[in-house]
Formats: structure tokens, C-alpha cells, sequence
């Protein structure tokens, strides 16, 4: 996959940095993912599918964008700590969820980096509501980060 607009270049250094900063540990998939390419914007225009939560019914969105560990100082819209603070403290997801990415409505893709379903991507649909917590509503995708580049597929 070809991504434009990425962040600098990381080392693992750098992600370990980040790690104890968000407090958490990146899977390894993503690890590799984040040495490979500090998030940035898909060159062909990529979706995935998974069930709905709310509908129990299939559904797809797509990835407008991975978001970007910036150098500290640095910060834009789409800047991952920036994000994950925000929604964290907003009680929108999880603690121990991350937030890497999202699609063209805004919807936020995460993962779990801790408890329960460790690993798994969401999609969080920002227009609904968990009436047991308060989160947004998430719905399952994949199992892992690298089943989740698996399941992406290009637009026709």
C-alpha cells in the first residue's frame, strides 16, 4: 500500500518513545507498519467491510487516513496523540484503545492495546452511542492489525 502525506521517518526508539507516552504497547504488526510508513493518506482509495453492531448487518467504510506521530512541537489535525487525547478525554473510546485512523465521515478506526479483544480493530461509529458505557459504538473488524491490512480492498 502507497501512502502520500506521511509523517517523518521512525525508528524503533522513536515508537518506544511514544509508547510510554501514550502509556501502552503497539502491537508488533503495527510496529512494523509505523517503521515502514508514519501514517499518511492511501494513494488508491481502500475500504474495508466487517458487521455492524447496530444493524447486525455487513458494512463497509473506507480509510481516509492513518494518522501521524509527529516530532514533539509539532502537531496538525491529524496528529495520533493529539487524536487519542482527545477522544480519551472526551470519554468517546476506551483507555485502552488507539486510534490510528479514519474514514471519509470521520468515523474513528481503532485498536485495543490492552484487556479484553487485545488486538482487535474497531470501527467506531461516531453517531452512535454505547448506552452501557458511553463510548461510541464499536464494531468489530478484525482480530488483529495485520488481518485488518488484509481485509482492505481498492474501490472500484
Amino acid at each position: 500500500m502507497e501512502l502520500f502525506d506521511e509523517g517523518i521517518k521512525l525508528t524503533k526508539e522513536d515508537i518506544s518513545k511514544y509508547e510510554k507516552k501514550m502509556n501502552t504497547k503497539f502491537p508488533e504488526a503495527y510496529v512494523n507498519f509505523l517503521l515502514e510508513s508514519n501514517g499518511g493518506t492511501p494513494e488508491e482509495d481502500l475500504a474495508f467491510d466487517f458487521i455492524d453492531i447496530a444493524s447486525n448487518k455487513k458494512n463497509s467504510t473506507d480509510i481516509r487516513e492513518f494518522y501521524i506521530f509527529y516530532p514533539e512541537g509539532e502537531s496538525s489535525y491529524d496528529d495520533i496523540i493529539k487524536v487519542n487525547y482527545i477522544m480519551k478525554s472526551e470519554g468517546l473510546v476506551p483507555e485502552e484503545c488507539l486510534v490510528f485512523a479514519d474514514d471519509s465521515a470521520g468515523n474513528p478506526i481503532c485498536m485495543k492495546t490492552g484487556g479484553e479483544n487485545q488486538e482487535s480493530i474497531f470501527f467506531c461509529d461516531h453517531e452512535l452511542e454505547n448506552a452501557n458505557n458511553g463510548y461510541l459504538l464499536m464494531s468489530k473488524v478484525a482480530d488483529s492489525f495485520n488481518e485488518f491490512m488484509e481485509k482492505l480492498y481498492i474501490i472500484e
